[in-house]
């Protein structure tokens, strides 16, 4: 008998924030514009320089943190 794993995706795991860039394996690198709902819920608005705006489900859009947005640079500095 096959056995079933759990896979969830990391994206859905990190917090993910206005302002930050992402990366996504197909359309490269992005800016979150949006974000609205909770947990298994959350959709962003990401805008990628080639492909421009799209809607996205964080649970399957396997998108990667590579920088935070300017103001949560600046809350990490004052501590």
């Amino acid at each position: 008998m096959a056995e079933i794993k759990n896979v969830r995706d990391h994206s859905s795991q990190e917090e993910f924030e206005i302002g930050n860039q992402v990366q996504h394996p197909k359309w490269g690198e992005g800016t979150i514009l949006y974000k609205s709902g909770s947990g298994d819920r959350t959709k962003v608005i990401v805008i990628f320089s080639e492909e421009g705006q799209k809607k996205l489900l964080l649970k399957y859009a396997r998108l990667k943190k590579i920088r935070e947005s300017q103001e949560e640079q600046q809350d990490d500095g004052q501590d």
